[in-house]
């Protein structure tokens, strides 16, 4: 049996993508074989047919099988790209194999400056979002382009979870009235659970898990069901957080 290594690898001609392979013999070297080039590729979903959504921060998602063939996904919401801003994250529902149903996150323009989405959508063949919707904003939004966040993960509850960047603006981050600078916890829909720890407190406040966050970029459970959060902070002040 062999081992598999997927890579992102940047280098002075661009991104590429490709497979490395390891034979089980303790052996320390890998065979890489490039299978795409990509332009700013900000995150990916491994599909159960061993294709890979990948997201390109200025508005792409292309579909690569395992041949190293990409496709572009039809039917992307146009993105507010600049600084940090552009198409974000993407994740699988939890019954993807029934449902098809595909979640994004990207910057978007509005009154008052640009923010974060989520969106959802049914990924249909050969290659279209259909019947997009968005489920969750930034709320406010805010002149900056940075500390977007909003990376997105299904729990092993079946919830969505959304890291939110503060946007640079520092005070939202304790503001249950803004939810910038939180965890949100929502059902796949896009509503509050009823058990989070502050509903009842507003339509804002229902969302939100835990506060006091910057700008949460790395985001995962382990192997006992726990949230952690790795989020940048200013000269050195990087955390590793038990949400």
């Amino acid at each position: 049996m062999s081992s598999v290594l997927l890579r992102l690898a940047t280098g002075l001609l661009g991104i590429t993508l490709s497979w490395a392979t390891a034979a089980d013999t303790g052996a320390d070297s890998f065979q890489t074989e490039v299978i795409a080039e990509l332009d700013q590729p900000w995150a990916l979903a491994f599909l159960p047919d061993a294709g890979i959504l990948v997201t390109e921060k200025r508005g792409s998602l292309k579909l690569i099988d395992s041949e190293g063939n990409a496709t572009d996904i039809r039917g992307v919401p146009g993105v507010a790209y600049g600084g940090q801003g552009g198409l974000g994250d993407v994740a699988l529902h939890p019954d993807f194999n029934t449902n098809r149903l595909v979640y994004l996150s990207y910057a978007e323009k509005g009154s008052g400056g640009r923010g974060a989405v989520v969106a959802r959508a049914r990924l249909t063949p050969p290659g279209a979002l259909q019947d997009l919707e968005v489920i969750w904003r930034q709320v406010p939004k805010v002149g900056d382009s940075g500390h977007y966040g909003h990376r997105i993960l299904f729990g092993p509850a079946g919830y969505l979870w959304i890291s939110s960047g503060e946007r640079r603006q520092f005070d939202p981050a304790q503001d249950l009235q803004s939810n910038l600078g939180k965890i949100i916890r929502l059902n796949p829909d896009g509503s509050a659970p009823a058990d989070n720890p502050f509903a009842g407190q507003g339509a804002i406040a229902d969302q939100v898990w835990s506060l006091g966050h910057r700008n949460p970029l790395g985001f995962a459970f382990d192997e006992n069901g726990r949230l952690w959060n790795v989020e940048m902070g200013p000269s050195g002040g990087d955390e590793l957080n038990l949400v």
